[in-house]
């Protein structure tokens, strides 16, 4: 395998965002290593992984819209990665590119921070990318799942895929059935002032929004109000970035606590440059 100095590491998307790259370098200068992070705004996925290989980069984060276009042009596909239908996570090991999806690995191990999610009754909000790599993961960590979808066409398709219950649209979510609430509708992000499930919050619930900006969505300040237990979408960034790390370096953990404090400065310094 090709090698620079530092190592390299970085992420491809249509448009570059300077989170990854704030987590990353804070991890590996936590972790002692020579590794630089940068992040690619570009056009051609296609292009994008053969400059993987032309330069010998050590690991590469992929980013809507990416994450299906490259899948064919790697040389293997982690379990994962293969059954969710997504790539997140390029690992490139003496020139062999394998895929890799630690969306649903983020998902997981920040709802597990609350608690075990074996026998949790979850209500998935969101049957795109991001709802699917979580209902995955849910999955595997034996959730009793039921997704909730605005197109019931769409939401039935994730649900059956993966052996789950589909519950309807967002309408339809019963409170006194779930333990747990994950959102990863585009609501978050799109629509931080909109709470997908106004009205029908209960204080027994743990809730989580896969949007990291804002920090507190609607959805979360909602719930908070009425006492819920609430985890914000940068715990599973923050993880799902962790996946990334352990599989670039080999080190057994990421440094979380480093990783945190770049991501929450660098979200705070774009929060308030939009003010």
């Amino acid at each position: 395998m090709l090698h620079s100095i530092p190592t390299l590491c970085g992420s491809i998307m249509g448009q570059p965002m300077s989170f990854n790259v704030r987590m990353h370098n804070a991890a590996y200068q936590a972790l002692g290593l020579p590794y630089t992070f940068v992040c690619f705004g570009i056009d051609d996925p296609v292009a994008g992984v053969a400059a993987i290989r032309a330069l010998g980069v050590r690991g590469m984060n992929v980013s809507m819209p990416f994450k299906q276009a490259v899948m064919p042009h790697l040389d293997a596909l982690d379990a994962t990665a293969r059954d969710i239908g997504a790539v997140n996570t390029i690992n490139n090991l003496d020139g062999h590119l394998t895929g890799y999806n630690t969306d649903c690995v983020g998902a997981v191990r920040a709802l597990e921070e609350a608690g075990p999610l074996a026998g949790q009754r979850v209500a998935l909000l969101g049957a795109g990318g991001a709802g699917r790599a979580v209902a995955y993961g849910l999955r595997g960590a034996g959730a009793q799942v039921t997704i909730f979808n605005r197109t019931a066409e769409r939401g039935q398709a994730l649900a059956d895929d993966f052996g789950l219950r589909f519950g309807g649209g967002l309408g339809d979510f019963d409170a006194a059935g779930f333990d747990t609430v994950v959102n990863a509708t585009a609501a978050g992000f799109r629509a931080p002032d909109m709470n997908p499930l106004e009205g029908l919050l209960a204080p027994h619930l743990l809730v989580m929004d896969a949007a990291f900006l804002p920090l507190r969505t609607k959805l979360l300040r909602d719930a908070e109000a009425l006492g819920c237990r609430t985890i914000g979408g940068t715990r599973m960034m923050l993880h799902q970035a962790c996946g990334q790390i352990e599989l670039y370096t080999g080190c057994a953990r990421a440094p979380i606590e480093a990783m945190e404090t770049a991501l929450l400065d660098e979200i705070r310094i774009v929060e308030a440059s939009a003010r």
